[in-house]
């Protein structure tokens, strides 16, 4: 368990800091999530979201294109990967809406600074926050500090050297981070395994200790928070119970079922961040992994969705993948594809939050920017949209100035 922020040292990012569910801002009735989930490593959008109607996409691609016949047709030019039907079920049911061409100008094809860009929402700017830490500090700052410490949570890696999600960097509030599997627990000495409840006494005992220095104040509440919250968030793990069969052997499907338990008990976090495993930086011999990635993402997010409305949830949670960046057009020498731009983004959610369908430009595969397709919309439209019409605040401070909405929140 983490706790992540600019203001958190090294030995406080091994905690995780929440409060009691009685003790959460009352917000309205199911109150909206937002679900970021990441995928990490660059994903290939021609062979996620497949032209297979455009003869190009096969002379280009002449060992690694998806077979016109394999693909799962969403009209009679674009299909899906045929290892997504899990998205081209959503899809059909009117939950997923998907959006073409996304990316930024002047496109950069490393993965540390390309990734930096997507999770500050900064292309042009070295920042040193995220932005979804900047809605935390919005919250902030309009006196809700206490709603802002609780509702921001990352449920996996996800970090940029070791901090946590860059998403979530801010200097002015908490931001929970869980690892994942059965870390819920405090887990005290393993060299003493019997004295735990013990150990655990003492732990409270010493941060409990009360200190003039502001900096050692906001520590031993972080840290006191994280001992005292460490028991029920064991017994959400435990008791949550659903019929949704996840997958098995899928990492990024064990974070969404935790993300389930904790929106169904009302523990207070409405914002999540959600890694993938990554590898999708596929520079060689890509169709052997590709759709196995794929499949991943497909599958765990279909099994959420019906682990939601199993809870009557899907219509107030609402989720985004993204990536760092796309791929080249053409293959490589190796079955693969090096570093690109204009990839595709899914946004999906319940059939009556949102307007699934086909959203933005599909690129040319002629009229390229040096091997690599064009984009024809901005990241940062899709976070407006989002923190406009989905969350409901002002997006101009999230985003850095004005950009166009679309249309796919109801």
């Amino acid at each position: 368990m983490t706790l992540a922020g600019t203001m958190a040292p090294n030995f406080i990012a091994q905690t995780l800091s929440v409060v009691n569910a009685q003790n959460s801002v009352a917000l309205a009735d199911k109150p909206r999530a937002l679900i970021v989930v990441q995928m990490g490593g660059g994903n290939d959008g021609l062979n996620t979201v497949v032209p297979f109607g455009d003869s190009t996409y096969y002379n280009v691609r002449p060992t690694i294109a998806i077979k016109a016949d394999e693909v799962l047709k969403l009209d009679d030019q674009l299909g899906l990967n045929p290892s997504m039907k899990g998205f081209k079920e959503l899809y059909d049911n009117g939950q997923l809406a998907l959006i073409r061409g996304v990316g930024y100008p002047n496109p950069n094809y490393s993965h540390f600074r390309s990734m930096e860009i997507w999770q500050s929402g900064e292309p042009e700017n070295t920042i040193k926050n995220g932005w979804l830490g900047r809605y935390l500090e919005s919250l902030y700052d309009q006196g809700k500090g206490d709603l802002a410490n609780k509702i921001g949570m990352a449920v996996g890696d996800g970090g940029q050297g070791g901090g946590g999600p860059m998403a979530f960097w801010t200097s002015k509030t908490m931001v929970l981070s869980y690892s994942g599997g059965d870390q819920f627990q405090f887990k005290g000495d393993p060299a003493v395994p019997t004295d735990k409840e013990a150990q655990l006494a003492a732990a409270k005992r010493i941060y409990g200790l009360t200190n003039s220095n502001s900096v050692a104040d906001y520590i031993r509440t972080a840290a006191l928070d994280a001992l005292n919250a460490s028991d029920s968030l064991d017994k959400i793990a435990k008791t949550y119970k659903t019929t949704a069969q996840y997958p098995q052997q899928n990492k990024f499907a064990d974070r969404l079922k935790t993300v389930a338990g904790l929106l169904a008990s009302d523990f207070g976090a409405r914002v999540f961040f959600v890694p993938t495993d990554g590898g999708f930086d596929t520079h060689f011999n890509q169709l052997a992994n590709h759709g196995r990635l794929l499949g991943q993402v497909s599958d765990g997010l279909a099994a959420f969705y019906k682990d939601l409305a199993e809870h009557g949830l899907a219509d107030s949670v609402m989720t985004m993948t993204f990536s760092e960046f796309g791929r080249r057009v053409s293959e490589n020498g190796s079955k693969g594809t090096d570093h690109g731009s204009a990839e595709p983004m899914f946004v999906i959610s319940g059939k009556n939050a949102i307007k699934g369908g086909l959203y933005g430009q599909q690129p040319s595969l002629t009229d390229l920017d040096n091997g690599n397709m064009r984009s024809s919309t901005d990241f940062r439209s899709v976070y407006a949209t989002l923190m406009k019409n989905w969350i409901g605040t002002d997006p101009a401070s999230i985003v850095g100035g004005n950009f166009p909405t679309l249309d796919f929140v109801k």
